[in-house]
């Protein structure tokens, strides 16, 4: 723990640096000198590795959130440190002064894994409608200062301006039907030209010839769950979901140096099989849940694929078009989320069973034909045998305006905004709430 502390108190430390050699996002940092710079979809990672000891630094895309840095913390938590690296556990978290406009909370633990003992810790900036992470991660305490000197460097920028929401030209009747595996409006205009359709097995966005297929999740098989295969990878999600339509005159893999976010991306000039057209077709992967997320793009050349994807990272970005407008009629019924983690603890010294802590959710929202609707929260944490419960229900209207959607009687009998939007699966819709002021999230699937 001491040692936990210890790096804790070099994140918090904030101070100025004199020459401010890069910027990501709403950051502007110093890079340390001979660590390796990777970009990531929706991040970019400094890295250092050796025989002995591996460190790295991650700083994430910001995200709109509310202005409550304790929300904002647990929840960046539960999605970068629990589902993105697997861990459990409570952080220990401490409030570091301002960084601008920005409150810094931060929060870390000390894990072991396969034997390898590290320490990681996440800095979360609150501030001007936004949330931003910087994730550090160690096996060597001699890293501690080096973090504490490249987090002097750091400055928050105002974000940029956002754009406007998209803009739905699909004019379905108001009282269209919906179903378990379709919505009112599978169509959206989005402001920079892009157009999203809902088709079978995938989303399909267009911009002039340049076509991008975001297919829905598809298992990858158990024996090739190994870092760093990046060619088999790529290799078993092209064939499956490219080559019956393109022929390709050589796949060209991306490699990676240090596979500890990997990128599995892969591109080729191609032939068409039905036409006989050239193309230029790419494909990048991420990965979630046990399942691969493929964004397939076609261009009628390699230029007119550069032009719109710069670099990798631009592709993943593509995930962000499958949303779609949410309708009344689309709502009706019941949608629900739940969500399970649990760690178990045990005495450093004896090594015998310390407990296990536990800690659940369960949220769902029930939309009515006549405007008004329910909801029911639920969840316990702490250790098993002792822990703490809470249950929560609400009832009252729901308008939606656009892309928001307005609940009244919420707590303390406030109304609640949520940015209101479907994303599509293989399994059908997925209801996204995100309050606009206040950090909660759902993702509702429908009952």
């Amino acid at each position: 723990m001491k040692k936990l502390f210890g790096l804790m108190a070099a994140v918090l430390w904030l101070g100025w640096g004199v020459a401010l050699a890069d910027s990501f996002d709403i950051f502007e940092y110093t890079p340390p000198q001979g660590w390796k710079k990777t970009n990531l979809q929706g991040g970019v990672m400094l890295s250092l590795q050796t025989k002995e000891s591996f460190g790295s630094i991650v700083l994430y895309a910001s995200v709109p959130a509310g202005n409550n840095p304790e929300q904002n913390f647990r929840g960046e938590w539960k999605r970068l440190v629990e589902e993105g690296l697997g861990l459990s556990g409570e952080p220990t978290t401490e409030m570091g002064p301002p960084n601008g406009e920005y409150q810094n909370l931060a929060g870390g633990l000390a894990a072991t894994q396969d034997g390898l003992n590290y320490v990681v810790l996440l800095s979360t900036f609150t501030g001007n409608g936004r949330a931003a992470s910087v994730l550090y991660i160690t096996t060597d305490e001699k890293l501690f200062d080096l973090f504490d000197r490249f987090n002097s460097t750091l400055r928050l920028n105002k974000p940029k301006a956002a754009q406007a929401p998209p803009v739905n030209v699909a004019r379905p009747p108001a009282n269209a039907p919906a179903s378990n595996r379709s919505i009112a409006t599978p169509t959206t205009r989005f402001n920079d030209g892009w157009v999203a359709t809902i088709e079978q097995g995938f989303v399909r966005v267009a911009k002039g010839e340049v076509v991008v297929l975001l297919h829905y999740g598809l298992p990858l098989p158990d024996n090739m769950w190994v870092m760093g295969n990046e060619q088999e990878r790529v290799g078993y999600y092209w064939n499956r979901l490219v080559a019956p339509r393109y022929r390709v005159d050589e796949l060209k893999v991306f490699k990676n140096d240090i596979c500890y976010f990997c990128l599995y991306f892969g591109e080729g000039s191609a032939t068409e099989i039905a036409t006989g057209a050239r193309k230029h077709v790419a494909l990048y992967i991420s990965f979630g849940n046990g399942l691969g997320y493929a964004v397939q793009v076609v261009a009628p050349s390699f230029a007119a694929f550069q032009k719109e994807f710069p670099n990798i990272e631009a592709v993943g970005k593509m995930y962000g078009y499958n949303k779609f407008m949410v309708k009344a009629a689309d709502l009706v019924g019941t949608w629900k989320e739940s969500s399970f983690a649990a760690g178990q603890y045990y005495n450093s010294v004896t090594g015998a069973y310390a407990g296990m802590n536990a800690v659940s959710s369960a949220h769902s929202f029930t939309f009515n034909r006549d405007g008004t609707y329910s909801s029911a929260h639920s969840g316990a944490s702490g250790f098993v045998g002792s822990q703490q419960f809470y249950s929560q229900k609400y009832q009252g209207r729901m308008t939606l305006n656009n892309w928001q959607m307005s609940l009244t009687n919420r707590f303390n009998n406030k109304t609640e905004v949520f940015e209101a939007y479907f994303e599509m699966t293989g399994s059908g819709p997925v209801l996204n709430l995100v309050q606009v002021d206040g950090g909660m999230r759902y993702r509702l699937v429908r009952e």
